[in-house]
């Protein structure tokens, strides 16, 4: 059990790195740092989405119901 255990901190402790990297490179301010994640995710979405996600199937020939 152990092993898990340690696992998970370590894992929480990559991902708590992780955060305050992101806070120290906005120098602190948590609404850059979340303006930043959003267009992070809004940018993979668009990269992986065939339109399900942000209702684009109009724009790829597909008539709306």
């Amino acid at each position: 059990m152990a092993e898990t255990a340690e696992r998970i901190d370590s894992a929480e402790a990559a991902l708590q790195a992780r955060v305050e990297s992101l806070v120290t490179a906005h120098q602190g301010d948590a609404r850059a740092v979340i303006e930043t994640l959003l267009l992070a995710i809004d940018a993979r979405t668009a990269r992986i989405s065939f339109g399900f996600v942000r209702g684009r199937l109009g724009d790829i020939g597909h008539r709306p119901c």
